[in-house]
């Protein structure tokens, strides 16, 4: 899936798809070539949907789609 960062905070963050309710959150440990601090708010990024520890869905293998 693609979709939008849209809220960054302490190791952890939101992103926003076109034609998804709702957020998915994603963790700093599931980024893929890129570091936490590295990352900024409406940059485009592509993912996986996955289960976290907690049972809920979240994103994973995220990494920043390059223009």
């Amino acid at each position: 899936m693609e979709g939008t960062i849209k809220v960054l905070k302490a190791g952890f963050g939101f992103i926003t798809a076109e034609g998804q309710s709702g957020d998915m959150f994603f963790h700093a440990k599931n980024l893929v070539g890129m570091e936490f601090d590295s990352l900024e708010e409406w940059m485009n990024v592509r993912y996986e949907v996955g289960e976290g520890n907690n049972g809920k869905e979240q994103a994973l293998n995220v990494e920043v789609i390059q223009d």
